[in-house]
C-alpha cells in the first residue's frame, strides 16, 4: 500500500498544474529571500573578521575595551619588544591602523582607513592584482582595492593623490580585500602610516601580532603576556575575529535585523505551501474519504500529503538555491558580497524542510477529522 503513496501525491498535485507552478515560485522566492539574507550576513562576517584571519598570527595585543579591529586605539611602540621577549613567542610585528582623508584627483574628500604594516607586512593584503606588497616600503607608497579604483581616482600603479597633506603614490592593486564600513583600506608601512596619520605620533601603534613558537600552548603564552605587561588586552586571533564579529552583527543590531528578515522570509514560504496544501487537501476531500473507506490506514494518507510537502517544498528549495548562487556570482565584485559555508546552506535547507513538514500539519489535521462514511452520502 505504501508503493502507492508517491504517484497518488504526484497525481493530486498536478491535477492544477497552474498553481502546482505559482506554489514552487513562490517556495523559491521565499527561500531565495532568506538565502539571500543569510549570505549577505555571512558575507558581513567573513568581510569584518577577513584581516584578522589573513593575519596568519596567533595573538594580538591591544589597548583595552577595543571593540573591533577597526575601532583600535594608540599603544605605545615598545609593547612589539615587550612581547617579543615573553617565553613562548616567536616574534613579534606592530601594525597600525588610524583614519584619514584620501583628497581624490578632482577635489573632494573621501574617508579612509589606513592599514600600516611592520617590515615583515604581516596583516597586508592577501591577493594582489597588480603590484608587490613589498612596495608599501617605498616612501609616500600605498596599496588600494581594486573595487575602490573609481571611488578613489586611481586607476594604475604610479598614479598619485594625497592624504593629510601627503603625497600618496600607488604601488598595488589588492584585490577582494573589502570593509565593513564600506570606507576603503590602504595599505602602507607603519613609517608611511605615520605622515598619513595625525593623531599618532612616531612611537604609538595599534596593534602587536605575534606568533607563537611550535608546540607551544597560545592560550598559556597569552595568559604570560597578561601577566608582565599592564594595561593591555591579549586575544587569540580566533577571539579577536569573534569579538568583531559580535560588535557589527549585534552590538550594531544590523545582524539581527538580518536574521529576523531571513527568518520572515523562511514563514512566508511556510505559509504559502501550508495555504496551497490545505486547498488541494480541501479539493481532494473526497478522494481522501473514498481511500478510507477501501481500507486505507490515516497513517497512509498522511504520508501522501507529507510527499505532497516535501515535494513542493523540495522543488521551491531547488529553484530558489540556483538563484542564490546566481546572486553570490554577481555580487562577487561587490563591496559586501552574498557568501555561504557547507555548513550553513545544509542548516537552511534543513530548516526549510522542517517548515515545509510544519506547513503540512493544516492538512493532515483537515484528514484526522474525515469520516469515511462521508463517501456514500449524496
Amino acid at each position: 500500500m505504501h508503493s502507492i503513496v508517491i504517484p497518488i501525491s504526484i497525481r493530486m498535485l498536478t491535477h492544477n498544474q497552474m498553481r502546482l507552478i505559482m506554489t514552487v515560485i513562490g517556495i523559491a522566492i521565499a527561500f531565495f529571500l532568506a538565502a539571500a539574507q543569510i549570505g549577505l550576513m555571512v558575507g558581513w562576517i567573513n568581510t569584518n573578521s577577513a584581516i584578522i584571519k589573513h593575519a596568519g598570527v596567533d595573538i594580538w595585543v591591544m589597548a583595552e575595551e577595543t571593540r573591533a579591529f577597526e575601532y583600535g586605539t594608540a599603544i605605545p611602540r615598545h609593547r612589539i619588544q615587550q612581547v617579543a621577549s615573553i617565553p613562548g613567542v616567536a616574534w613579534a610585528e606592530g601594525l597600525l591602523t588610524s583614519w584619514s582623508l584620501w583628497q581624490h584627483p578632482h577635489g573632494e574628500r573621501i574617508n579612509v582607513e589606513i592599514i600600516g604594516l611592520d617590515r615583515s607586512l604581516v596583516g597586508g593584503p592577501w591577493m594582489l592584482l597588480d603590484g608587490a606588497t613589498e612596495n608599501v616600503i617605498q616612501p609616500k607608497t600605498v596599496i588600494v582595492d581594486e573595487l575602490h579604483q573609481k571611488l578613489l581616482g586611481v586607476y594604475n600603479l604610479g598614479d598619485e593623490a594625497e592624504m593629510q597633506g601627503s603625497r600618496a603614490i600607488i604601488g598595488g592593486f589588492s584585490k577582494g580585500v573589502r570593509t565593513f564600513t564600506a570606507l576603503p583600506f590602504i595599505f602602507t608601512s607603519i613609517n608611511n602610516a605615520l605622515d598619513y596619520s595625525p593623531s599618532y605620533n612616531d612611537e604609538e601603534i595599534t596593534y602587536v601580532l605575534a606568533r607563537i613558537a611550535p608546540n607551544i600552548d597560545a592560550n598559556d603564552v597569552r595568559n604570560r603576556i597578561i601577566k608582565e605587561i599592564n594595561n593591555i588586552e591579549v586575544l587569540t586571533t580566533d577571539e579577536f575575529a569573534e569579538r568583531s564579529v559580535k560588535y557589527w552583527m549585534l552590538e550594531t543590531g544590523v545582524g539581527i535585523t538580518v536574521i529576523i528578515t531571513a527568518l520572515l522570509g523562511l514563514l512566508v514560504g511556510a505559509v504559502i505551501m501550508s495555504q496551497t496544501l490545505f486547498a488541494i487537501t480541501q479539493d481532494h476531500i473526497a478522494n481522501y474519504a473514498t481511500l478510507l473507506a477501501l481500507g486505507f490506514h490515516q497513517k497512509t494518507l498522511r504520508q501522501i500529503v507529507l510527499a505532497q510537502s516535501l515535494s513542493l517544498g523540495g522543488l521551491g528549495i531547488i529553484i530558489g538555491s540556483i538563484l542564490f548562487f546566481a546572486a553570490c556570482n554577481a555580487s562577487a565584485r561587490s563591496p559586501i558580497p552574498l557568501e555561504t559555508t557547507p555548513t550553513v546552506s545544509m542548516g537552511l535547507i534543513a530548516f526549510s524542510l522542517l517548515c515545509c513538514i510544519a506547513a503540512s500539519w493544516f492538512s493532515i489535521r483537515a484528514i484526522f477529522k474525515l469520516d469515511p462514511v462521508t463517501v456514500f452520502h449524496g
